[in-house]
């Protein structure tokens, strides 16, 4: 269904929805264990239309979903750089979903890093 709804919006030309598409597809990828790399790979395309877009909601959820992917491999420090600065763009609304629980992982790796 995912992967329609994308091609839908590829055609129609009607991106606005597309990061959080990009996003869903990899959160369903990353389901499957073997395709760890393929869901890496969708949500690195769903931050890069975010930013272009300048939708750091998007982008907030997607850096959150990649951020733990990252941390899961091992790799906490990435995992932090990638998040904080997303994390960080934002002065307001720190108690909604979505930030609070970009904080709860921050908070998580902190004690995993080696910075």
């Amino acid at each position: 269904m995912i992967d329609d709804t994308i091609s839908r919006a590829e055609e129609n030309g009607d991106l606005f929805f597309m990061p959080e598409a990009l996003r869903v597809r990899g959160c369903a990828v990353l389901a499957m264990p073997t395709r760890v790399d393929d869901a890496e790979r969708w949500f690195k395309q769903s931050l890069e239309l975010s930013r272009r877009q300048g939708a750091p909601a998007w982008e907030l959820r997607t850096a959150i979903d990649l951020a733990a992917l990252l941390a899961g491999r091992g790799q906490p420090d990435d995992a932090c750089g990638l998040l904080r600065p997303v994390f960080e763009q934002f002065t307001e609304g720190l108690e909604t979903a979505d930030l609070a629980a970009a904080g709860r992982l921050l908070a998580s790796l902190v004690g995993r890093t080696n910075s």
